[in-house]
C-alpha cells in the first residue's frame, strides 16, 4: 500500500510490527510511510480508520482486529481505551519490559548517536498493579461522554483523570488500578458528596466556582494517607460536613487537607491550606543498605511516585557512582533530598542543588531528621551554580562524583555544554525520559572528556509506555 492511497476517513488493514515511543502501534508501508495505530501491538493485524495524515505519517484507530497478537492480554480496567493513564494494559507485561529496553536502545542510538551500546533488559517491578503512592483527579464541568450514553441529558459533573488530546474533558473513574482500593473508593465517595450538596466546578473558561482538585498520596511503606482537596477558595461549612463524613468512611486517612488557591493556572498545586486532621504531611521510607531513611512528604512536595522501584533506581545509581567512604558527590535536581541522604552513609559528604525554595527546606528538613550531618543543600538554578564554578567560584571543583536527575525536558543546553568541559571521575545521570537523556549525553561527551560506560532502565510505571534510565559516565584520562 502506497501513501497515496492513504487519506483521511479511509479504511486500511495494517500489519503492526513495532510500537512508538508514545505506545501507539507502528504499520510501516511502501517508500518508508508510517502509520500510527492507536491501542494497535505488535503481531496484531487491524482494520483502521485513517483519522489525520501528514506528509510522511498518518495517524489511525481501530475498527476491528483481524488477528490478535499473542502478546495481547485482557485489560484489568474498565476505563481502558478512554482514559490516558494506562497506555499498555492489553500488552503481556514481559512485552512491556522488551518494549521499554528497545525504546531505550533507540534513542541512545538515533538520537544520541551512540553505537555498539549494551542495553540489558529493563528491571521489573514487583507490583504491576497498585504501585503509585501518588493520584491526582480533576474536577470537571466537561464530562466525558461514552458512546453508548451520547444523545442523553449530559451531566456536568465530573471527578476523574483526563482524557487524552482533549484540554479540560475529564473521564469520571469509578475505578484505578494504579494506586489502591482505597484511592479509588475516596474519588468515589467525593464525587457524590459534592455533586448532592450542589458544589460548583472551578471553570478555566469563567475562573469562577469551588471544587479543582483531590490529590491523594499514600505511604507504600509506611501506610501513611494523605487526602488533600484542592479548591478555590475556603468554604468552612462544606468543609467540615465533607471531614466529618469522609474520616467516618475512611479511618485510614492520617492527615486530611484543605488546600485552596485562585491562580488561573490548573495545576494542582495551592499555596494556603487548612489541616483537618493530622500535621498536614505524610512520611515514608526507603530503604539503603540495612538503613530506613525517612522522609515527610508535604501535600507540594515531589517525591518518586514508586516507593519499591525508587529504592532500585537509586541502588542502580548508587552502584553506577562506585561510591566510597571517601567520596564527594555534587547531587543537582536534589529535590526534597531523597538521593543525597539516601547515598549519605556511603561517602564523605554530598551537596544538593535544587531552584525550588520548598524542595531545599525539605532537604534540610530530611536530612535533619535521619540525623544526617555529611549532607548540604543549596538553592540555586544549576546553571548559575555551575557558571560559578566556571567562573572561578570553586562551588563544585571539591566534588568528583556527580549525580543528575533533572525534569523530563532534560538538561539545559549550557549546562550539558559546562559539564562537557569539567573532569569528575563520573558522571551518573538519572532521567524519566530516554530522548533528552540521549540528547544531553551526547553534548557531555562531545568534547571527548567523558565516554558513555553502561546504562540501566528501570520500570517505574508498569502498563504505560514511560520507563526510567541510569546511564554512567566516566572520566577519559588524557
Amino acid at each position: 500500500m502506497t501513501d497515496n492511497m492513504i487519506r483521511k476517513g479511509t479504511e486500511h488493514v495494517l500489519t503492526i510490527t513495532a510500537l512508538s515511543s508514545e505506545g501507539k502501534g507502528i504499520s510501516r508501508q511502501e517508500g518508508g510511510f508510517v502509520v500510527f495505530c492507536d491501542q494497535a501491538l505488535p503481531g496484531d493485524t487491524v482494520r483502521a480508520m485513517i483519522k489525520k495524515k501528514k506528509h510522511n505519517y498518518a495517524e489511525a484507530e481501530i475498527t476491528e482486529i483481524i488477528t490478535k497478537s499473542d502478546s495481547r492480554t485482557e485489560p484489568k480496567c474498565r476505563h481502558f481505551g478512554i482514559c490516558g493513564g494506562c497506555k499498555l494494559q492489553n500488552y503481556d507485561y514481559d512485552k512491556q519490559l522488551e518494549y521499554k529496553t528497545s525504546a531505550v536502545k533507540n534513542a541512545f542510538e538515533r538520537i544520541g548517536g551512540f553505537e555498539n551500546l549494551t542495553v540489558p533488559a529493563a528491571i521489573g517491578c514487583g507490583n504491576i498493579f497498585y504501585y503509585r503512592n501518588k493520584m491526582e483527579f480533576s474536577f470537571s464541568d466537561d464530562k466525558w461522554v461514552a458512546k453508548e450514553d451520547i444523545g442523553k441529558e449530559r451531566e456536568r459533573f465530573a471527578l476523574g483523570l483526563h482524557v487524552p488530546k482533549f484540554h479540560s474533558k475529564i473521564i469520571d473513574i469509578t475505578e484505578c488500578h494504579l494506586q489502591s482500593e482505597l484511592s479509588y473508593n475516596i474519588v468515589n465517595f467525593s464525587r457524590e458528596f459534592f455533586k448532592q450538596k450542589g458544589a460548583g466546578i472551578y471553570s478555566t473558561r469563567t475562573h469562577d466556582g469551588y471544587l479543582r482538585f483531590l490529590l491523594i498520596r499514600t505511604g507504600t511503606n509506611s501506610r501513611e494517607v494523605m487526602v488533600n482537596l484542592i479548591t478555590y477558595n475556603y468554604d468552612e461549612i462544606l468543609i467540615s460536613e465533607y471531614r466529618e463524613k469522609i474520616l467516618e468512611l475512611f479511618p485510614q486517612i492520617t492527615t486530611l487537607v484543605n488546600s485552596f488557591t485562585q491562580k488561573k493556572a490548573q495545576v494542582a498545586f495551592a499555596e494556603e491550606m487548612v489541616i483537618l486532621k493530622g500535621h498536614g504531611y505524610i512520611y515514608e521510607y526507603l530503604n539503603s543498605g540495612g538503613r530506613e531513611y525517612k522522609f515527610k512528604i508535604s501535600p507540594n512536595s515531589f517525591f518518586q511516585t514508586n516507593t519499591k522501584q525508587a529504592e532500585r533506581l537509586y541502588k542502580i545509581a548508587a552502584e553506577f557512582a562506585e561510591l566510597k567512604p571517601a567520596d564527594r558527590v555534587l547531587d543537582l535536581y536534589c529535590g526534597a533530598g531523597s538521593i543525597s541522604i539516601f547515598i549519605s552513609g556511603n561517602v564523605e559528604r554530598v551537596k544538593g542543588v535544587e531552584l525550588i525554595k520548598e524542595a531545599i527546606m525539605s532537604a534540610e528538613e530530611n536530612a535533619e531528621q535521619n540525623g544526617v550531618k555529611n549532607t548540604e543543600f543549596e538553592l540555586s538554578d544549576i546553571k548559575d551554580y555551575l557558571v560559578r564554578d566556571k567562573e572561578g567560584a570553586d562551588e563544585s571543583s571539591g566534588f568528583n562524583k556527580v549525580i543528575v536527575d533533572p525534569p523530563r525536558s532534560g538538561l539545559h543546553p549550557d549546562i550539558c555544554e559546562i559539564l562537557s568541559n569539567t573532569r569528575h571521575e563520573k558522571i551518573v545521570y538519572v532521567s524519566c525520559n530516554p530522548g533528552t537523556q540521549a540528547r544531553d549525553l551526547q553534548i557531555i561527551c562531545s568534547k571527548g572528556n567523558y565516554r558513555l560506560s553502561r546504562i540501566q532502565p528501570v520500570d517505574m510505571f508498569p502498563q504505560t509506555y514511560h520507563v526510567e534510565n541510569v546511564a554512567e559516565l566516566i572520566s577519559v584520562k588524557c
